[in-house]
């Protein structure tokens, strides 16, 4: 006699990425299985509902969260020590009391 084998479809694997629209609030699941490395693919993500790029991306498994477009982060401006040339040290060798040995001000 034969045993009844019961087969279960596998379930569906929980979605680890999901997105928000920022502009309509709708909200869905991402098809990705890491985070994409690229600034590309970042960048093609928009919105399903309105193509909205304005969206933040969230990591269901590090609740990690990234606002996109990404903000443009400015490099911070830096002037040379006037006393020390960027070098950091005085022509005795010690250090530059101006900018402490950092070079810039």
């Amino acid at each position: 006699m034969s045993a009844l084998v019961l087969r279960f479809p596998a379930p569906e694997p929980t979605p680890r990425f999901w997105y928000r629209c920022r502009d309509c609030g709708h909200s869905r699941p991402l098809p990705w299985r890491a985070w994409p490395c690229r600034e590309t693919t970042l960048a093609a993500v928009r919105c399903g509902s309105c193509a909205s790029p304005r969206i933040t991306a969230h990591d269901t498994a590090t609740r990690a969260t990234v606002r996109l477009p990404r903000p443009l982060v400015v490099p911070p401006v830096r002037y040379r020590c006037g006393d020390c040339g960027t070098t950091g040290l005085t022509s005795d060798c010690l250090t530059c009391p101006a900018c402490l040995g950092a070079g810039f001000i």
